[in-house]
């Protein structure tokens, strides 16, 4: 029972510290590091399916969004993969590791992840 008792002291403990590490919301931005790449998707639309293709950045380990004030902005305890939303004429470097900056925001149906990125740069990563 005593053991009980400290596992459940431990974890609750562990909580706030757990919420801190966590990526924010929109509109803090945020540099997350990983590796691009370009995938091929469906969607079903007004027109029926349409062929689609998306960029998606790879995280090397998982990590967690903190819930924001936008009535979409859900708590995600592990994410490693988030669809890139580029500006028009934006190709993003791919194959290679890179540090991207922008802002998240959580899918409302029309992402390929739940979480997706706004690309605002990148640059090489060692």
């Amino acid at each position: 029972m005593l053991f009980r008792i400290l596992v459940l002291v431990g974890l609750v403990a562990a909580a706030p510290a757990r919420a801190h590490d966590c990526q924010p919301y929109q509109p803090e931005p945020v540099t997350l590091t990983g590796e691009i790449t370009l995938q091929h998707g469906t969607r079903n639309g007004p027109k029926g399916v349409t062929r689609e293709d998306y960029y998606v950045l790879t995280l090397p380990q998982m990590i967690c969004i903190a819930g924001g004030t936008a009535e979409t902005d859900e708590d995600v305890e592990s994410i490693d993969a988030l669809q890139l939303k580029l500006p028009q004429g934006v190709k993003p470097p791919l194959g290679r590791r890179v540090a991207v900056t922008g802002t998240l925001f959580h899918s409302v149906g029309d992402g390929h992840t739940d979480v997706l990125l706004t690309y605002d740069s990148a640059k090489p990563s060692p």
